[in-house]
Formats: C-alpha cells, structure tokens, sequence
C-alpha cells in the first residue's frame, strides 16, 4: 500500500470523530434542556441555560470545519501527486499527526461535555462527604423502593444515620434492608399492652422497620404511636417520601381520594402526630429538627376549574381551568379524573403544607422545627407503573433513551440528604432543586391557600386546629 493510501484510512475516521463527536454532544445537550424544560424544571427560554448550548455548537462548528480540511486533505493526496521522495513522506506524515492530534483533541472535549452534560444538568452535585450524622435519627417515608431506599442506604452508609424504614410491605421492606446491609438481624419489639408484637423491627443498632400505610389514617396513628411509646427514641429528621401516580381515581378504606391521601393527607397527619418529638429532640439537642417533604417540579401543572357550572364529573363540556390548588375539590369528587391533574395537585399540596408548616412552625413555637420542600429531578423510579398503557409501554421501549436523560434513584436521593446532613435553611420562595435553592412559581406561593389547605386537612384527617396567637 503506496503512503497516500496509508493516510487516507485514517484520515477517514478522524473526518468522522470531528463531526460526529461533538454533533452528539450539541444534540445531547439540546435533548437535556427541551426535556427538563417539558417537566418544568427550568425555563426553556432563560438564556443562562443555553450557554452550555452554545459551547457545544462552537464545537461542533470547529469540528464540522475542521472535518472538510481533514476531508480535503485525504483527497489531496493521490498517487499522481506522491514522488515518493524523503520530503513528501514527510509532509505526509506531518500532516497525518496534525489530523490525528487535532482528533484527539475535539475528541476528548466533546466527550467530556457529554459526561458534564450528564453529570451536571441531569444527575446534579453529590451531598457533602464530611457530614457525620451519627446518634441521629431519621424517619423515612417509602424507604424500602427508589428514591427512598438509596436515601436510606446514602445516610446509613455515609453518614451513619439511624434509619427508620416507615413502609406498608414488611417483606420489601426486609428485601429492601438486605440490600442495604445484608449482616442485618432482627429483633421484634415487644408491645407491653399485648400479647402480639407491634409489627416494628430492630435491624442491628442503626436500622429500624415500622409499618406504615399512608393510605389508612389507622395504620398512620399506629405507626406513630409504635414510634412514640415503644420504640423511644429521639427524631431529628422526618422525610416525606413516599409517594404515589395512579391511572384511575381510587378512594382509601377510610374513603378518601387514594393520590392526594398516599401523597399529601397522609404525610400531614404523621407530620403533626410526630412534631411533639420533633420539638422535644430540637430542645433538648439544642439545634432544629426537620421536616423535609418531597414535592415535584409537575406542581406547576396543577389546575382547577375556573367556573363550575355543575357537579357532574360525567359530564362532556369543556372544563375551563386556572392554575392553582382546587380547595373546592381536593379529592376530585366532582370533576372528571386526571393521572397527571390529580397527582400535580398533590404535589402542589406538598409545597403549600411544607411552607405552611414552617410558618406555624416559626411563629408558634419559635423556629423548632425547620421545613424543608424539595424536587430530587426527574427520576426513573417504579412511580410510572400506574400509567395508562399507552404511556407505560412507550416508556418502556424507550427506556434505554429515556435513561439517558433520567437520574438514576441513587442520583435522585442527592438533594434529599443534602437537606437532611447540612444546616442551609429553607426559605418559603424557594424550593431545593439540584441541591440548589430555586424560586417556586407564582401558584405555590400564596400563603391564604396554605392556611386554607392546613384547616381543611385538619378537618379530613380529624385534627384539633392549632389556634394562632
């Protein structure tokens, strides 16, 4: 083979990586942007998050004109041309290991610009290391699946934490602990008032199962008895986790709308069963406890009839909606049903309950107790099995593309034990995102309807209503 064919080959495929390389990233970073944008985890047309953008296509502008000299270059050279002297092998080659290293070069920053993609725009900043969180207990909502249970091995591992696993199955919640430390042992409480065991389980010193169904204010009250009277132990930090999307509307064993009781009415009631504990670790530890509640960028969805001409959910004619928390119809009663409605609407509850609680939590009780909201990102969790078919499967097929623009449930769990292992306050304009304060839109900010919420969960879930002074 004569040098000039030599140097076609490879010349060939550095015309290819030049191109191509930083096309994919440009076109990865646009998909990562339209995709967060579509969730509502950002604005699609705020020009700080399409600087990244706009590097990637610099690059691949540099590629793309670098490529046609490349390309040029291995048509340049033909056997006519070749005199096979010293000094054309030497051009040649010269002009070879220029291609070759300018390759290298776009190379390795277009692929470093996906990975910063990635690990910057989806995944997001890991929690601090050198927290320590040992003696601390923290009592976790939907520990034993996703999000919940990588927030759990994350502060059990990590930190050090005492972990309260609070779920409805016990043998996921075992799965689930096996996973986490597979020495674990375990020993049952012992309920003094009976002669059966309480249901809660001791997992070595530092992991604890207590079943927990937020869908039964009976199981909640048990759980928080159980908690309170047997397990005695201190609480520093309560996670609102669990949380549910479902196809149809349901009602619970205590005949409430299953999405906004599993997702919010639930967590009110545990919430206010376990802040006299909440308070009484932050006296005598000298330093606030939290509450931290997993919300949802979907809030900004949340809608409610702007007019109601009737109360029948059956009927055909357009419904005409604002945004906002529906406080006529939390439970979707007298409207027609709607997976994504329904489950945005509990989200947004989440926000109004979570600021608030820390309102009433500064104001009657001196700041014992910070609340804290967040969004752990778009992430590929189970939540998606109740999706009508013709969402799940494409989802499905999809899922190795979806994959690339998901966190994994380890990544989603940053943000929750940022909040939990660092002293950042919360503040009620804002909710965490990407371990980052972010601003909530205009629809959760309305302190009328977060009071209006807290009376009315009171009410459903048979609260005394703490009266302000």
């Amino acid at each position: 083979m004569t040098s000039p064919q030599l140097l076609t080959l490879p010349l060939t495929a550095a015309t290819a990586v030049q191109l191509l390389l930083p096309l994919l990233s440009l076109i990865y970073s646009v998909a990562v942007h339209i995709f967060l944008s579509s969730f509502n985890e950002r604005s699609l047309f705020r020009f700080h998050h399409w600087n990244p953008i706009m590097i990637r296509a610099v690059l691949f502008c540099f590629g793309a004109t670098f490529s046609s000299f490349t390309s040029s270059a291995s048509r340049g050279h033909d056997d006519d041309d070749y005199d096979g002297s010293v000094q054309s092998n030497a051009a040649i080659l010269s002009t070879q290991l220029i291609y070759i290293i300018a390759t290298i070069i776009i190379a390795t920053l277009s692929t470093r610009l996906i990975l910063q993609t990635r690990q910057i725009e989806i995944n997001g900043p890991p929690p601090p290391v050198s927290a320590n969180l040992q003696g601390k207990v923290i009592f976790i909502t939907g520990a034993n699946s996703g999000i919940g249970l990588e927030t759990t091995r994350l502060l059990y591992h990590q930190y050090n934490a005492t972990v309260i696993l609070a779920c409805r199955s016990r043998a996921r919640a075992i799965e689930a602990i096996q996973s986490i430390d597979p020495s674990w042992k375990e020993c049952r409480y012992t309920n003094n008032n009976s002669s059966s065991s309480s249901g809660a389980i001791r997992l070595g010193n530092r992991m604890h199962f207590l079943p927990l169904d937020l869908t039964s204010i009976q199981s909640i009250q048990t759980a928080a008895k159980i908690f309170l009277e047997e397990m005695k132990m201190p609480l520093h930090v309560l996670i609102n986790n669990a949380g549910v999307m479902l196809n149809e509307r349901m009602e619970t064993v205590d005949g409430l709308e299953m999405t906004m009781a599993a997702n919010h009415l639930g967590h009110f009631l545990l919430t206010n069963l376990l802040l006299p504990k909440l308070r009484e670790t932050a006296m005598n530890d000298k330093h606030p406890t939290k509450v931290m509640t997993v919300s949802s960028s979907l809030y900004t969805n949340a809608v409610r009839p702007s007019s109601r001409s009737s109360n029948n959910k059956n009927e055909t004619t357009k419904w005409n909606n604002e945004p906002g928390i529906d406080l006529l119809d939390l439970q979707c009663q007298n409207k027609p049903y709607r997976l994504f409605v329904q489950y945005a609407q509990s989200k947004l509850a989440n926000i109004l309950f979570a600021r608030e609680l820390g309102r009433r939590e500064k104001l009657l009780h001196g700041g014992l107790v910070q609340s804290h909201v967040l969004h752990p990102g778009l992430v590929r969790t189970n939540v998606t099995r109740n999706m009508p078919w013709y969402l799940y499967y494409p989802n499905l097929v999809f899922s190795l593309f979806m994959m690339m623009l998901q966190k994994s449930p380890q990544c989603g769990a940053y943000t929750t034990v940022y909040c939990a292992v660092t002293d950042e306050e919360s503040d009620d304009s804002c909710y965490f995102v990407n371990s980052k304060k972010q601003p909530l839109d205009e629809l959760a900010l309305s302190d009328a309807e977060g009071r209006a919420l807290w009376k009315l969960s009171c009410r459903l879930m048979s609260l005394p209503l703490e009266k302000e002074s």
